[in-house]
Formats: C-alpha cells, structure tokens, sequence
C-alpha cells in the first residue's frame, strides 16, 4: 500500500496539472492551487488527497503490525498522523482558513515520522540505503530553510516537490528494507 500510495499522488498531482495547465505555473504557483477556486476540477485534487491519506493511514497501520522495534513502532504511529493531515489538505483546499496549517503540518509530521521510523529500522540493521534515507529526511528541513534564506524558493509547488521527492525516498526505502527482512 505505501508504494500504491507514492504512485497515486503523482497520478492525483500530474492528473491536476494536466487538465490545469491552462493557467499552472510550476514556478509561480502551488500544488494545492488544484484545488481551489481557480481549478477546472478541485474535486479530482481535494478527493484524491484524501484518499491517498487514507492509503497512508491503512499502510501505516499495517506497518504498525509488525515493526522491527519500539523505535520504528511509534514512527509510523506518527504517519498515521501525517496522513490524516494530508487527507485534510483536500478537506482544507486552498483559500480555506486552516489550509496553510494543515498543508504545512502534514510535510512536517511526514518528516518527523521518518526520521522515526528509518532510525528504526537502522538501529536494527546497519544499511546503507536506510542511512542514505535517514539522512535526506533529517537534511530535508534544515536544506529547505538554507534555501529559502540564500535564494528563496522560487514558489510552493518547487518546495512541495522537494519535500515530496525527500519523503518519497524515505518511504521507498523503508518498505523496501521491511520487504527483504520478511520478518512479517
């Protein structure tokens, strides 16, 4: 599910862009511009949020039901958590109250889970590309705000784009290892 869940943000994201296009600029504008008032098809981006939070919750639930340690347990308790955030990005659409705060929290708690869940599972086994993941997801804010202080982000979907790729990463990772120990 954590990989189904990857491909179908791209999907929802790509799927909004396209049929968007019109108007859409990856350097000026933000991804959940797709779904505010100004999109042809907010439904397609707001619906497809919330069911990839709900694929989140689902896979870290059963990420829950076998982890390799206490560590890695209470990390994906916090994607739990990440996903019903992302979910309510697409209950919070651009241009609502809470949309910054939820949109800006479900990149934050998304990061804190990972740094959680990959030290995890590197406590448990020393590799490499876990580490590699540790890392990216540990480097992921402090590189963000270096940027933004030296350059400054050029808009909200080039940052959304990094902090997605980082997460990503980090997922693929994670169940990646998880998949090859086959302890579950």
């Amino acid at each position: 599910m954590g990989f189904v869940a990857v491909i179908a943000a791209w999907i929802v994201i790509i799927s909004s862009w396209v049929l968007n296009s019109s108007w859409f600029v990856f350097t000026k504008d933000a991804f959940s511009d797709f779904g505010g008032s100004i999109s042809c098809c907010p439904g397609l981006y707001n619906y497809g949020l919330m069911i990839v939070g709900a694929m989140i919750i689902l896979f870290s639930l059963g990420c829950m039901s076998c982890p390799l340690n206490n560590i890695e347990l209470v990390g994906w308790s916090y994607m739990v958590l990440a996903g019903v955030f992302l979910a309510l990005i697409g209950v919070y659409p651009s241009g609502t109250r809470p949309h910054v705060f939820v949109s800006t929290w479900f990149f934050i708690q998304a990061d804190i889970s990972l740094i959680i869940i990959l030290s995890g599972i590197y406590k448990k086994i020393k590799d490499n590309l876990v580490k590699s993941a540790l890392w990216a997801s540990i480097l992921a804010f402090p590189v963000a705000l270096l940027v933004e202080i030296l350059v400054g982000w050029p808009s909200a979907a080039v940052i959304e784009t990094y902090g997605i790729l980082i997460i990503d990463y980090a997922v693929i990772i994670a169940l990646y290892t998880k998949s090859r120990l086959r302890e579950c």
